[in-house]
Protein backbone atom coordinates (compact mmCIF):
# COMPACT_ATOMS: atom_id res chain seq x y z
CA UNK A 1 0.00 0.00 0.00
CA UNK A 2 1.01 3.62 -0.70
CA UNK A 3 0.72 6.16 1.38
CA UNK A 4 0.72 10.53 0.53
CA UNK A 5 3.43 11.75 2.44
CA UNK A 6 2.44 15.06 4.53
CA UNK A 7 5.55 15.87 6.64
CA UNK A 8 8.79 15.22 7.97
CA UNK A 9 9.09 16.57 11.27
CA UNK A 10 12.15 16.56 13.56
CA UNK A 11 10.11 16.44 17.14
CA UNK A 12 10.13 16.51 21.02
CA UNK A 13 13.53 17.59 22.98
CA UNK A 14 15.51 17.89 19.71
CA UNK A 15 12.63 19.98 18.29
CA UNK A 16 13.16 22.22 21.53
CA UNK A 17 17.12 22.02 20.83
CA UNK A 18 16.50 23.28 17.19
CA UNK A 19 14.57 26.17 18.33
CA UNK A 20 16.19 27.63 21.85
CA UNK A 21 20.20 26.28 21.57
CA UNK A 22 20.41 25.10 25.02
CA UNK A 23 17.60 22.15 25.75
CA UNK A 24 20.22 19.48 24.79
CA UNK A 25 19.51 16.38 22.69
CA UNK A 26 19.13 12.87 24.47
CA UNK A 27 17.95 11.03 21.02
CA UNK A 28 16.48 12.52 17.56
CA UNK A 29 12.76 11.79 16.88
CA UNK A 30 11.84 11.88 13.66
CA UNK A 31 8.32 11.43 12.40
CA UNK A 32 7.01 11.18 8.65
CA UNK A 33 3.38 11.91 9.04
CA UNK A 34 1.00 10.78 6.07
CA UNK A 35 -2.41 11.25 4.66
CA UNK A 36 -5.02 8.35 5.55
CA UNK A 37 -5.03 5.75 2.95
CA UNK A 38 -8.66 4.24 2.13
CA UNK A 39 -7.31 0.78 2.87
CA UNK A 40 -6.23 1.63 6.33
CA UNK A 41 -4.13 3.81 8.30
CA UNK A 42 -0.69 3.38 8.77
CA UNK A 43 1.05 1.06 10.73
CA UNK A 44 0.37 1.44 14.39
CA UNK A 45 2.84 2.56 16.53
CA UNK A 46 5.34 1.92 13.67
CA UNK A 47 8.82 3.00 14.99
CA UNK A 48 12.30 1.76 13.73
CA UNK A 49 15.21 2.88 15.85
CA UNK A 50 18.54 3.61 13.59
CA UNK A 51 22.46 4.55 14.05
CA UNK A 52 23.35 6.84 11.02
CA UNK A 53 26.84 6.98 12.48
CA UNK A 54 29.31 9.25 13.89
CA UNK A 55 26.86 12.76 14.75
CA UNK A 56 28.33 16.25 15.32
CA UNK A 57 26.12 16.39 18.44
CA UNK A 58 28.07 13.11 19.63
CA UNK A 59 26.68 9.81 21.30
CA UNK A 60 24.06 9.56 24.61
CA UNK A 61 25.76 8.26 27.10
CA UNK A 62 23.00 5.69 27.43
CA UNK A 63 22.49 4.65 23.97
CA UNK A 64 24.88 1.41 24.49
CA UNK A 65 25.55 0.15 20.78
CA UNK A 66 25.43 3.04 18.97
CA UNK A 67 27.97 4.91 17.03
CA UNK A 68 26.52 8.13 16.79
CA UNK A 69 22.96 9.45 18.51
CA UNK A 70 19.94 7.23 18.90
CA UNK A 71 17.40 8.32 15.87
CA UNK A 72 13.64 6.73 16.25
CA UNK A 73 11.89 7.04 13.10
CA UNK A 74 8.24 6.97 13.47
CA UNK A 75 5.21 6.41 11.25
CA UNK A 76 1.73 7.83 11.55
CA UNK A 77 -1.56 8.90 9.46
CA UNK A 78 -3.94 11.08 9.89
CA UNK A 79 -7.27 11.24 8.60
CA UNK A 80 -6.54 13.97 6.41
CA UNK A 81 -7.04 14.37 2.25
CA UNK A 82 -4.22 13.89 0.14
CA UNK A 83 -4.25 17.56 -0.78
CA UNK A 84 -4.16 18.76 3.08
CA UNK A 85 -1.65 21.52 3.93
CA UNK A 86 1.12 19.62 6.16
CA UNK A 87 1.56 22.08 8.49
CA UNK A 88 -2.18 22.77 9.20
CA UNK A 89 -2.78 18.98 9.68
CA UNK A 90 -0.20 18.60 12.12
CA UNK A 91 -1.33 21.42 13.89
CA UNK A 92 -4.93 20.04 14.23
CA UNK A 93 -3.99 16.82 15.30
CA UNK A 94 -2.03 18.15 18.50
CA UNK A 95 -4.50 20.25 19.07
CA UNK A 96 -7.22 18.18 19.09
CA UNK A 97 -6.28 14.55 19.67
CA UNK A 98 -6.42 13.28 22.80
CA UNK A 99 -3.86 10.13 22.39
CA UNK A 100 -0.61 9.76 24.01
CA UNK A 101 1.41 10.06 21.15
CA UNK A 102 -0.05 13.52 20.30
CA UNK A 103 -0.18 14.65 24.01
CA UNK A 104 3.49 14.21 24.71
CA UNK A 105 4.86 15.81 21.27
CA UNK A 106 2.95 18.63 21.92
CA UNK A 107 4.13 18.83 25.12
CA UNK A 108 7.50 20.05 23.71
CA UNK A 109 8.19 21.27 19.61
CA UNK A 110 7.85 20.31 15.87
CA UNK A 111 9.65 21.53 13.27
CA UNK A 112 9.66 20.66 9.16
CA UNK A 113 12.59 18.85 7.91
CA UNK A 114 10.39 17.31 4.23
CA UNK A 115 9.02 18.64 2.27
CA UNK A 116 12.30 20.97 1.11
CA UNK A 117 10.43 24.08 1.29
CA UNK A 118 8.90 23.69 4.46
CA UNK A 119 12.42 23.10 6.45
CA UNK A 120 13.00 24.51 9.24
CA UNK A 121 9.43 25.64 9.82
CA UNK A 122 8.21 25.84 13.42
CA UNK A 123 4.86 23.73 13.45
CA UNK A 124 4.60 23.44 17.22
CA UNK A 125 4.09 25.13 19.57
CA UNK A 126 2.07 26.98 17.47
CA UNK A 127 1.74 30.26 17.08
CA UNK A 128 5.00 30.79 17.58
CA UNK A 129 6.41 32.06 20.28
Amino acid sequence: MLYALLLVALCQGAALHYLDGRTGVKDLDVYTVYASHPEGPFPYRWLIARDFGPSELGRHPDDVGFVGRHVDLIGRSLDVQVDADPIEAVQDYLRHNRNTSPRKLAAKAVIAVDPPELRGTQVWPFPAP
